[in-house]
C-alpha cells in the first residue's frame, strides 16, 4: 500500500461495524429497478463493481418507505417484503468483495411527485414545493405515526437481508428536513417551534428503528450542513441538532449532505463547484460532536481525499461519482497507480443528467461500462488477434484502441492533428469547462501504457490503409460544423463556435451568438468565454429560454448567474432568418414578427454538427472488416462517442 494514503486506507469502525479503509459510495438514483420498483440485478452488479474496487462502504439507495413518496419514475422501493431477496443477493455480492452494506432509507415529503403517486404529498406544514409545484397536506399526528412506523419496516427488511446498517435521508430537503427546518415547519403542536419540538419526528423514526433492529447494527443520518434558503437552518443550528442526535446515544454516525433543492440548483453539481465543497460544513459537525462524520461531494481525487481527512474535515470520504467514473479507484490509489485513474470530470451528464433530468439508467461519461455492468461485462481477450488501424484520434477513437488493446489486438492509431483529443482540446478552451480534458488525460496515457502505436500529424487516405494492410479499420474522424444556408451566413464576420474557441478568428465587440437549437454548452460555453473577454453578446435560441439542455444537470442557473452577471442578453423563442452586413435580421418564431439588431460586428453561429465520413465512405467495400465511431457515425455528445469505442472495441 502507498504510504501517501495513510489516513484514506486505514480501517474506521461505525456503531458496530469495523470497515477497511476510508472510501464510501454514497446513494444515489439510478432507474435500475424492475417493474415493481425493486433493484434487479443490474443494480446488484453496478455496486459490486465499486465494492471489488476497494471502496469500504456502499450505502446503497435511496429506497422509499412509503408509494406516496415517490419522486422518479424507477427510484428503489423499500416498504415492501418482496425488496429483501434482491436486497439480501446486493448483501451478499458486497461482502464477498470485502466491503460493508448500508441502506439509506427515505420519505420524501413534500418533494414527492403527485403525477406519479396520484396521491397528496406530506409534509410538517403546507410549504409548497417549488421543485414539483404542489401544495403539500400538513402532516395529521396518525400520518406521522405511519410514516415512523414504515421506516421501522424497511429497517427491518435491510436486517433480515444482511445489511450492516441503515441511514436515514435527513438532507435534500426532503421530509426529515421539512420537519427540522423552521424554513418548513411552521406548526404549533408538539412538533413545531423549538428545536426539540421539530426534532421530535426524528427521534421517533430513531427510536422505532432502534426497537427493531436491536444495536448490532448501524444507524446514522444524512443532514445539511446549512439549509441555504432564507429563514433555514444555517450551520450554527445543524450543529445543535448534532449535539442533540448524538445525546440520544442511538446515532453511530453523521453525514453531510445537500441544501434544499432550490438552494442546491442555485450552487449547481458540475465543474463550477469547488472540489470538496461541503467540507467546511464537515469540519463544523467535526466541531460538534464526537460521532463520524462523512464528507461527500465533488471529491473525485485520493489525493484531495487523504486531504480532507488529514485536516479534520471528515472521518470517510464519499467518491461517489469519482467511482462511477472508475469503480477501481481505490485499489489504484492503493498501489500508487494515479496516473491510471479515470477521472470523474463533474460533467453530471451521465448520472445527474440522465437519472434525475432525463429519467434514464445511470452512465457515466468516462465510463462506457457504468450502469451496463451485467449487461456488457467484462473485457475478455480476442479470440483471434487482428492488426487493428484506428483513424482519429478524439475519444471514439482513443477508447477504440484502448479496449481493442487490452483485447490482445495490434493497434495503430492516425490523428490528423499535432495533439490528441479531438474536441475535448476545443471544449476545454473555455475556463469553466476546464475538468473537460480529464478525458483525453486518462485515455492518452493509456495510449502510452498500454502500448498504442500513435502516429500524429498524419492525413490517412485509402492509399495509407491499401499500404498498411489492417485486419480492420476503425474510422473515427469526428464532424465538423454544418454550412448554413442562410442569406449571409458566408460573410467574413460570420464565423462557427470551434473557430472562436482555437482563436482561428477575430471577434469584434459586438457578438451575437446563435444557438442552432441544441441548447446545450456548445452555444452556452462560447457565450461565456466571450463575455470573460469582455465582448457584448446576446443569444439568441429558438427555445424557450436560452441553455435549456442545461437543465437536466443542474448547470443552468449557475451559468444564468455567471453570464447575466457580466451582462449578456439572452433572447428566446428566436430564429435567424437573415445577415446583412452588420445586421441581423431575427423572427418570432410564435409570432412571425421580425426585429433588426444593428451594428453587429460578429456573428457566432452554434449549429448541431454535420459527420466527417467521407474517410469512411470511400472505404466501404475496399477493406475485410470496417467500422465507424462516434460524430463519424452520428454526431452526438462525447458519452456517446466513448459509449460506441467501447463497443466497437468490445466485438473486434
Amino acid at each position: 500500500m502507498s504510504d501517501q494514503f495513510r489516513y484514506l486506507f486505514s480501517p474506521i469502525k461505525i456503531g458496530p461495524v469495523m470497515i477497511k479503509n476510508r472510501i464510501f459510495v454514497g446513494p444515489h438514483g439510478t432507474m435500475l429497478t424492475d417493474n415493481d420498483l425493486v433493484m434487479d440485478e443490474r443494480y446488484v452488479e453496478y455496486q459490486r463493481a465499486k465494492a471489488k474496487g476497494g471502496a469500504g462502504l456502499i450505502i446503497a439507495g435511496s429506497f422509499n418507505v412509503m408509494f406516496n413518496s415517490r419522486n422518479m419514475i424507477k427510484i428503489m422501493e423499500g416498504y415492501h417484503e418482496r425488496t429483501v431477496p434482491m436486497l439480501t443477493q446486493l448483501a451478499k455480492a458486497v461482502h464477498d468483495e470485502g466491503g460493508k452494506l448500508f441502506c439509506q432509507f427515505a420519505h420524501m415529503g413534500r418533494e414527492s411527485d403527485v403525477e406519479l403517486t396520484r396521491q397528496p404529498t406530506w409534509s410538517a406544514s403546507a410549504i409548497p414545493s417549488t421543485t414539483y409545484k404542489s401544495v403539500p397536506k400538513e402532516m395529521e399526528i396518525e400520518d406521522i405515526k405511519e410514516v415512523v412506523n414504515a421506516f421501522a419496516r424497511t429497517a427491518g427488511f435491510a436486517k433480515e437481508a444482511g445489511c450492516d446498517g441503515v441511514e436515514l435521508h435527513g438532507a435534500s430537503g426532503y421530509l426529515f428536513a421539512q420537519f427540522v427546518s423552521p424554513f418548513t415547519n411552521k406548526r404549533t403542536d408538539e412538533y413545531g417551534g423549538s428545536p426539540e419540538n421539530r426534532m421530535r419526528f426524528s427521534f421517533e423514526v430513531i427510536d422505532a428503528i432502534r426497537n427493531k433492529v436491536g444495536d448490532d447494527f448501524a444507524l446514522g443520518i444524512k443532514m445539511p450542513g446549512d439549509d441555504l434558503v432564507s429563514g433555514g437552518n444555517t450551520l450554527d443550528d445543524m450543529k445543535q441538532i448534532a449535539q442533540m442526535l448524538e445525546e440520544t446515544g442511538k446515532i453511530d454516525f453523521i453525514h453531510v449532505g445537500s441544501p434544499f433543492y432550490h438552494g442546491m440548483l442555485t450552487v449547481g453539481l458540475g465543474m463550477q463547484v469547488p472540489l470538496g465543497f461541503l467540507s467546511p460544513y464537515a469540519a463544523g459537525f467535526k466541531e460538534a460532536v464526537e460521532l463520524p462524520v462523512l464528507n461527500d461531494m465533488r471529491i473525485n481525487d485520493p489525493v484531495l481525499a487523504e486531504k480532507i481527512l488529514a485536516n479534520g474535515q471528515g472521518d470517510m470520504v464519499g467518491m461517489t461519482r469519482a467511482l462511477i467514473a472508475d469503480p477501481e479507484l481505490p485499489n489504484k490509489a492503493m498501489t500508487g497507480k494515479l496516473e491510471e485513474i479515470r477521472y470523474c470530470i463533474g460533467c453530471d451528464q451521465g448520472c445527474v443528467g440522465r437519472v434525475f433530468g432525463k429519467s434514464k439508467t445511470i452512465a457515466c461519461i468516462q465510463n462506457a461500462l457504468a450502469g451496463r455492468e451485467k449487461e456488457l461485462g467484462s473485457l475478455e481477450p480476442a479470440k483471434q488477434k487482428k492488426k487493428v488501424l484506428v483513424v482519429g484520434g478524439g475519444p471514439a477513437g482513443m477508447e477504440t484502441a484502448r479496449v481493442a488493446r487490452l483485447r490482445g489486438h495490434e493497434v495503430t492509431l492516425y490523428e490528423r492533428d499535432k495533439e490528441l483529443g479531438g474536441q475535448v482540446n476545443i471544449a476545454i478552451k473555455v475556463p469553466i469547462r476546464k475538468e473537460f480534458g480529464g478525458i483525453t488525460r486518462y485515455l492518452v496515457k493509456q495510449m502510452e501504457l498500454l502500448g498504442v502505436k500513435v502516429n500524429l500529424g498524419v492525413e490517412v487516405t485509402p492509399e495509407l490503409i491499401e499500404r498498411e494492410k489492417p485486419d480492420v479499420v476503425v474510422v473515427a474522424t469526428g464532424s465538423r460544423p454544418p454550412k448554413s444556408r442562410l442569406p449571409g451566413a458566408n460573410q467574413e464576420n460570420v464565423v462557427n463556435v470551434r473557430d472562436v474557441l482555437q482563436e482561428k478568428v477575430k471577434v469584434g465587440n459586438k457578438v451575437i451568438v446563435v444557438d442552432g437549437g441544441e441548447g446545450h454548452w456548445q452555444c452556452c460555453s462560447v457565450a461565456e468565454y466571450l463575455v470573460e473577454l469582455g465582448k457584448n453578446v446576446e443569444i439568441i435560441t429558438p427555445q424557450l429560454f436560452v441553455g435549456m439542455d442545461l437543465v437536466t444537470t443542474m448547470d443552468l442557473l449557475p451559468f444564468y448567474a455567471r453570464v447575466r452577471s457580466k451582462g449578456a442578453v439572452f433572447s428566446p423563442n428566436l430564429a435567424l432568418k437573415e445577415i446583412s452586413g452588420n445586421d441581423v435580421i431575427v423572427i418570432d418564431i410564435y409570432a412571425g414578427t421580425e426585429r433588426r439588431i444593428e451594428g453587429v460586428d460578429t456573428v457566432v453561429l452554434a449549429d448541431f454538427s454535420e459527420a466527417d465520413n467521407r474517410l469512411y465512405r470511400a472505404l466501404k467495400g475496399k477493406v475485410k472488416e470496417l467500422h465507424a465511431v462516434g460524430d463519424c457515425l452520428a454526431p452526438r455528445r462525447a458519452i456517446d462517442a466513448i459509449s460506441d469505442g467501447y463497443a466497437v472495441g468490445m466485438i473486434l
